[in-house]
């Protein structure tokens, strides 16, 4: 990373929307967390940061060497979060951490690379691995990307917008500048020096994407399954208005 690089990282964490670091931070100060399940881990992981406070598990099927090698988890799990059942995976966290659910799952950029009928599937799945958190990072709706680096299973067929999430009980929050300056797999429309620092400290904070995800370019679903808040009043509570 060159020294500029370096400055424009460093103003796009200060100033810019929040990133997916910052809302683990705030799951992750919950003291009552202390196994995360990261599925579809790859080779790293955002929680790699938050060992030793709590143990980790990555689970993923098409990498799983390469990710064992990385030493990013504490453990790992070589299974298909798609086929195969959930009690399986539930064996399995039992043999490694000696409980069959995980204080949170996350999955980072996986949901995108499903079709949309795989993934919604899925959003059924990992409720039965969690007792408490779920957080999915995607882009916000279809951001087209091929099989790179001659991995086929780098291709997106699916897109995932905000109020999908929501109607599952998600809270969705906004990240990583605005949609309307990025293209193919992310990368700026337009090939302008600092034109991605540009939309992640001022276009995003102009649109004010972290309370209006529809206008990231990416979002970051939370659901606390001990309980989502109601939306709206009930129609016998004499405070409605």
């Amino acid at each position: 990373m060159t020294f500029f690089s370096k400055i424009a990282t460093n103003l796009g964490s200060s100033f810019g929307a929040p990133t997916i670091n910052d809302h683990l931070d705030k799951i992750l100060a919950d003291t009552e967390v202390n196994l995360a399940l990261d599925i579809g881990c790859g080779i790293t992981s955002h929680l790699t940061r938050f060992r030793p406070r709590i143990k980790t598990v990555g689970l993923d099927v098409f990498t799983i060497k390469q990710a064992t090698e990385s030493l990013a988890h504490d453990h790992y799990i070589s299974a298909d979060i798609i086929n195969d059942p959930v009690e399986k995976l539930q064996e399995e966290l039992v043999r490694l951490t000696g409980s069959s659910k995980a204080n949170l799952v996350t999955l980072f950029g996986v949901i995108e690379h499903l079709p949309k009928k795989a993934g919604l599937e899925m959003l059924e799945k990992i409720e039965l691995l969690s007792d408490r958190y779920l957080l999915i990072d995607t882009p916000n709706g279809f951001v087209p990307q091929g099989p790179e680096y001659g991995n086929p299973y780098q291709r997106h067929l699916s897109g995932w917008f905000p109020n999908e999430f929501e109607g599952y009980g998600y809270s969705v929050h906004g990240s990583l500048g605005t949609r309307y300056l990025r293209g193919y797999m992310g990368e700026p429309r337009i090939k302008i020096p600092g034109l991605r620092l540009f939309d992640n400290v001022v276009m995003a904070r102009l649109l004010m994407t972290q309370r209006f995800p529809h206008h990231a370019f990416n979002i970051c679903a939370i659901k606390n399954l001990h309980g989502v808040p109601a939306r709206y009043k009930s129609y016998d509570d004499p405070r409605r208005l």
